[in-house]
């Protein structure tokens, strides 16, 4: 059965999980025609399928600023969904979105546009399925889509794709199924650093496996892989059937365990466990507008919770300015160490939940930073009883941020709000909130 449908800006997809979120894009099995995903005020022909999916037929109606995608695998692969939107507009829509949640009295400023929209991440994951390697097809959790070049991805997966390829299918390896739970291989993960435009970035390539698979295959990879130029290669053994990396045996097979990336006019040595934004210039943009915030307040100490490897406070906070990061993470407590003493800082950072910090004294300002999930209700219950004078919240998902204000309007006004677009061509933006006690 097909229908027609008009899209509000808030069904669209890519920019919310709700409304026509499922209204998937993919090549038409019958006429490989490729059809793109809906946007905001198209009017567009659906056809109602199994499971109560909706598929796109054909857009009858198009947003004036919609365009070709770039990248040859846009619609079937998990990663892009606004490629076929021109940057200026795709920004304007997600920070539209999340403004309109926010208290009238909040002052919002203009949206800060990422300096990269293309090539952009640092850090990307490739899996292996069966025959494949590739990312995770739209909607499946055992399919991926063999893609050849990303378009978002560090410049130096492209050769990393194809030396792994060929290798895997000379010794005939097979992928990951995660339906049987078998397979030889299972991730390839690239880490680069992006140092304003990736040209003079070092990078790290990290092959994950079976235990057991004959070290000499690996060798092999090793070889193959060297004349890349990688600054380090290793290779990880997981015996664990969960979706993501769980090392069970470590080897470094080539080169360096750590590249440096730089921010500004600090330089963080990074392993490829070690948690750093993708998009390191877009970071800097916001990392300077919380410091025209922070900086006047002359803060005379600093708690950065949720703090990582210290990215953040080690940026924004003056020398002069007690630094105490709280992460529960006990590698990322150790690289925010290291880093502070390679750049010669005087920094507090403990290894503890955040919701279970006690000392909140001395501290006239806080960095709250905490994964998609949000604050813990402890942390949030601790901010209205103890929190300090000042609360800036960053926030990779936004609309879990306007959901815990509504708890800490009891404590906090929302002052001042900016968005920041660390994922071009997909519907995450990133928020920077700044509160203040009543």
């Amino acid at each position: 059965m097909r229908r027609e449908a008009k899209l509000l800006p808030a069904q669209a997809q890519g920019l919310t999980s709700k409304g026509l979120a499922r209204v998937w894009v993919e090549s038409h099995p019958r006429t490989g025609l490729e059809l793109f995903g809906p946007l905001p005020e198209e009017k567009i022909e659906i056809q109602l399928g199994s499971r109560r999916n909706l598929w796109l037929q054909r857009v009858l109606e198009p947003h004036p600023q919609r365009r070709e995608a770039r990248c040859l695998h846009f619609g079937p692969c998990g990663g892009c969904t606004l490629q076929h939107l021109d940057e200026t507009t795709q920004l304007a829509l997600k920070s539209e979105r999340i403004y309109r949640q926010l208290p009238e009295s909040c002052q919002t400023l203009p949206p800060l546009a990422s300096p990269q929209p293309f090539h952009y991440r640092t850090k990307v994951e490739f899996s292996f399925a069966r025959q494949d390697l590739g990312f995770h097809r739209r909607g499946c959790f055992d399919r991926v889509v063999a893609v050849d070049r990303c378009w978002i991805a560090p410049p130096a997966h492209h050769q990393a794709l194809q030396v792994t390829r060929a290798w895997m299918q000379d010794h005939q390896l097979t992928g990951w199924d995660a339906r049987t739970q078998q397979g030889d291989l299972r991730y390839m993960m690239l880490r680069q650093a992006n140092n304003q435009d990736f040209s003079e970035g070092q990078w790290l390539l990290l092959l994950v496996t079976r235990t057991g698979l004959d070290p000499e295959l690996i060798r092999d990879w090793q070889r193959r892989m060297e004349p890349a130029g990688a600054h380090g290669l290793l290779w990880v053994e997981q015996s664990s059937t969960a979706g993501a990396i769980v090392p069970e045996h470590e080897h470094l097979l080539a080169g360096q365990e750590r590249i440096e990336q730089r921010l500004g006019p600090l330089t963080f040595r990074l392993g490829w466990r070690s948690f750093f934004q993708s998009n390191p210039p877009a970071y800097r943009l916001l990392l300077e507008q919380l410091k025209t915030w922070l900086l006047p307040l002359q803060p005379t100490g600093l708690l950065d919770l949720y703090c990582g490897i210290g990215s953040i406070g080690l940026y924004v906070v003056p020398s002069e300015c007690r630094l105490v990061g709280v992460e529960n993470v006990a590698p990322a407590i150790e690289d925010a160490r290291r880093c502070a003493f390679e750049m010669g800082r005087v920094a507090e950072f403990y290894i503890s939940a955040c919701e279970d910090w006690t000392d909140w004294a001395d501290f006239s300002a806080a960095i709250v930073d905490p994964p998609r999930s949000g604050c813990h209700p402890r942390l949030l219950q601790r901010l209205i009883e103890d929190g300090p004078p000042e609360v800036f919240y960053i926030s990779c998902n936004p609309e879990r941020f306007v959901a815990e204000l509504a708890q800490l309007k009891s404590a906090y006004r929302l002052e001042k709000a900016v968005t920041c677009d660390f994922f071009p061509q997909t519907g995450h933006i990133e928020l920077l909130a700044w509160l203040r006690r009543l």
